[in-house]
């Protein structure tokens, strides 16, 4: 349950955002900028790992 509790902290924490813009990072990576300047980042290096940093 670790994944569904994961994601739905992800969901909750980017809810009502909105997308500036989708940027490719480097190979294997995508990060997805928010208006506010929150960033989320996927990394396909195995595991997937997913990193949010939210705007102050």
């Amino acid at each position: 349950m670790i994944l569904e509790e994961e994601s739905e902290r992800a969901t909750s924490m980017l809810i009502g955002k909105v997308v500036r813009r989708v940027m490719r990072h480097r190979d294997g990576e995508v990060v997805i900028e928010f208006e506010d300047g929150s960033r989320f980042f996927a990394d396909s290096d195995s595991p997937l790992e997913l990193s949010i940093t939210l705007a102050e």
